[in-house]
């Protein structure tokens, strides 16, 4: 039991360290946002990314948070991963869309 609870403390420990800026409220890929200044790296806004979204500028999955795929658009971005749209913020839809640096496609969070 003790060490069942030990593990389990590491695990929220674990959570509650740090903002790596990844996800629905993120600063570097899957936040909101309106202006530059509100992203790490870039805000895209209209068409594919109502209310804006941060994003950042990838060639391969490698230079992409945890979380994120590298896709071939506007000459590749990193954008959050997804399995079902649930696991996106409202108006996002979880879409296959093309890999940049390798083959097939990755389920990211997108508008459709």
């Amino acid at each position: 039991m003790l060490r069942l609870t030990s593990i389990l403390m590491l695990m929220m420990f674990a959570f509650a360290c740090g903002d790596d800026g990844v996800g629905h409220g993120g600063d570097v890929v899957g936040g909101p946002c309106v202006s530059p200044g509100d992203c790490a790296f870039r805000c895209e806004t209209g068409g594919d990314f109502p209310q804006g979204t941060c994003i950042k500028p990838c060639n391969t999955d490698g230079d992409c948070p945890d979380g994120t795929n590298c896709i071939n658009q506007d000459g590749g971005i990193c954008l959050l991963s997804c399995g079902q749209p649930a696991d996106c913020r409202g108006g996002y839809n979880c879409l296959g869309k093309e890999n940049r640096g390798h083959g097939g496609d990755s389920l990211v969070c997108i508008a459709d």
